[in-house]
């Protein structure tokens, strides 16, 4: 028999592609999906326990309270605002309303006298309407509102002084859009003097002249 055309026979029947392609090698497959299974599965390395800081024996009334406003830079000291029975005012309430009243009436009138002058000096445009004089009436009878029992009288003050300040600026002056108003509140300035003071009498912005005892003048004679 001859052996070599029967192996040539049997080469022609097998395809080329299976001659070639090299075939699978199912157990070293299977021997990488297990690494890689392994491998997701595989334990974390272990990690360097935390470090705990010490337990302290300190008492707890021992650890300095932390200040409440220390982010405010506020270390000035304290205030307590208690009455001091040794430094008390010898002026009585009434005296005290006395001369906020004698004040207020003081500006009232300067005021009067700038709403008359339509807030002009020299023909020019002052500043007395706008901080200087109002600004002091409003202090003074906001102060006294509080000591008396019928206030109406200060309030009505206020009003008037939050009407006149808007339109008594320097800007406002200069434009003369309000000459004509001016003197109307030269007008209401004089009337609330005379219901705050009793009277229109340039002596009442001033304190009374204090009276001698007659004891004091016969001991004054004698001196002399």
């Amino acid at each position: 028999m001859n052996w070599l055309a029967l192996v040539a026979q049997a080469v022609d029947k097998i395809p080329l592609e299976r001659m070639l392609a090299r075939r699978p090698d199912n157990k070293q497959r299977l021997q990488e999906l297990a690494e890689i299974l392994g491998q997701s599965h595989a334990k974390p390395a272990e990690t360097e326990p935390e470090v705990q800081p010490p337990e302290t024996n300190i008492p707890q009334e021992d650890i300095p309270e932390k200040p409440r406003f220390a982010d405010l830079g506020n270390a000035g000291p304290k205030v307590h605002l208690e009455s001091n029975p040794q430094v008390t005012s010898s002026v009585s309430t009434k005296e005290t309303v006395d001369y906020q009243n004698r004040e207020i009436g003081k500006n009232l009138l300067m005021l009067q006298r700038h709403c008359v002058q339509k807030f002009r000096i020299a023909g020019r445009a002052c500043d007395c309407g706008q901080s200087k004089h109002l600004l002091e009436l409003e202090a003074l009878a906001e102060e006294t509102v509080g000591m008396v029992d019928n206030p109406d009288i200060y309030y009505r003050i206020l009003d008037w002084v939050h009407r006149l300040g808007p339109i008594s600026t320097v800007e406002h002056v200069s434009s003369g859009k309000y000459d004509d108003l001016y003197p109307a509140f030269g007008n209401e300035a004089r009337d609330l003097r005379k219901e705050l003071l009793g009277t229109l009498d340039p002596k009442a912005l001033f304190p009374p002249r204090e009276t001698v005892p007659a004891e004091g003048v016969e001991e004054i004679k004698e001196a002399e």
